[in-house]
């Protein structure tokens, strides 16, 4: 018998940066084939051609779609065009794999579920933090009540800023431009930290926020924030604050902590944490830690417990990565794409964001679900 077909995928869009290390990650997958691309920009198209080896490129992914046969698509174009594909694709059954956010506005992101749920397709949406070795388990600890009732998240985020972060000039051409992103630092980088809130936490009911532009980058049009903070409240009451910034001066600094009526989980750059009263440990592989002589607020309670998870190595959402791999699985054995990557939650966390710009926009408190 011969090797099994190999799954044909085009790539659409190239000018977002995420898409090198995208489609890098399903080039390396024996079951995967790159075999054509889109993108208007010829030399985008030869470095792509290039780097995997593609048959065929086209200056618009409606002529990829009508003269390839392919049986799914890397999406990485402005955010405002991914409902437009996701339509195309879904009338020609072939799934989608797109890169984050959802899209620009929530009608998009509407669009693009209603696309899916009457086709059939199967399309995910990249949230590259889902995919860290320890997701899955801060999860599980948070559900499983590690940490006692959670009621509140906290999240920061951000970087030094698109041009100060090395983002390429076909990246930058589109983040700022608030129609063709969607916003600016928010939707661009606090979207990671909204999906995996509402993912571990449940749905919002109610966001306030406030945009801002810290002021020295004179490549920022004057509606494209690059300061936002926002503060949310869950269907379960708990809260949630949230900021997001491009002018981080030194390592990017994206830390989120779980606060729960009997402990407390964190991440950030030292890496992550648990400490509870609840009994309740960790998985395998975290470390204990030594809680004698250190110094807290108060008298720490006697049965408080710490442990430390093991070093993480960078993301993996590049060359072999998680990802990629969770898609094609999910292609080759017929199953919905659940969790943080699913349409449904992306199109949730869509919802968020909107709600987001809406209360700076307004200088009100904004509920969920939109009207």
């Amino acid at each position: 018998m011969g090797s099994p077909r190999k799954l044909r995928f085009g790539v659409v869009g190239m000018s977002s940066d995420h898409v090198w290390a995208m489609g890098d990650g399903l080039a390396a997958l024996p079951e995967v084939e790159l075999v054509a691309g889109a993108e208007p920009y010829p030399e985008l198209r030869e470095q792509a051609t290039q780097r995997w080896k593609l048959q065929r490129t086209y200056a618009d992914y409606g002529t990829l779609l009508e003269r390839e046969e392919v049986d799914a698509i890397l999406v990485c174009t402005d955010n405002a065009t991914k409902a437009d594909v996701a339509e195309a694709a879904a009338r020609r059954h072939v799934h989608v794999y797109q890169d984050k956010p959802m899209a620009a506005t929530l009608a998009q992101a509407d669009r693009i579920l209603r696309a899916v749920e009457a086709s059939g397709i199967t399309l995910m949406v990249a949230y590259h933090s889902a995919f860290n070795p320890l997701y899955h388990q801060i999860k599980s600890l948070v559900s499983g009540g590690a940490i006692g009732t959670v009621y509140l998240a906290r999240g920061a985020t951000g970087h030094g800023g698109p041009v100060e972060f090395g983002c390429s000039k076909y990246f930058c051409e589109w983040l700022f431009d608030r129609a063709r992103n969607g916003g600016g630092t928010f939707v661009d980088e606090a979207c990671y930290l909204i999906d995996g809130f509402v993912d571990y936490l449940g749905g919002v009911t109610e966001v306030s926020a406030f945009t801002a532009q810290i002021g020295y980058r004179d490549y920022l049009p004057a509606d494209v924030e690059d300061n936002a903070v926002a503060i949310l409240r869950f269907q379960s009451g708990a809260l949630g604050v949230v900021d997001s910034k491009w002018g981080q001066v030194g390592p990017a600094p994206v830390r989120t902590s779980y606060h729960g009526s009997k402990g407390t989980l964190s991440s950030g750059p030292a890496g992550t944490e648990l400490y509870n009263t609840t009994g309740i440990g960790p998985p395998a592989g975290w470390e204990p830690i030594d809680l004698h002589g250190q110094a807290g607020h108060g008298r720490q309670p006697a049965n408080l417990q710490g442990w430390r998870a093991p070093a993480q190595g960078r993301g993996t959402s590049g060359s072999g990565g998680a990802e990629q791999r969770y898609f094609v699985d999910c292609l080759l054995r017929g199953q919905p794409i659940e969790g943080a990557a699913s349409p449904r939650l992306a199109r949730d966390v869509q919802e968020v964001i909107e709600a987001v710009y809406r209360s700076a926009q307004t200088g009100c408190s904004v509920r969920l679900p939109l009207m």
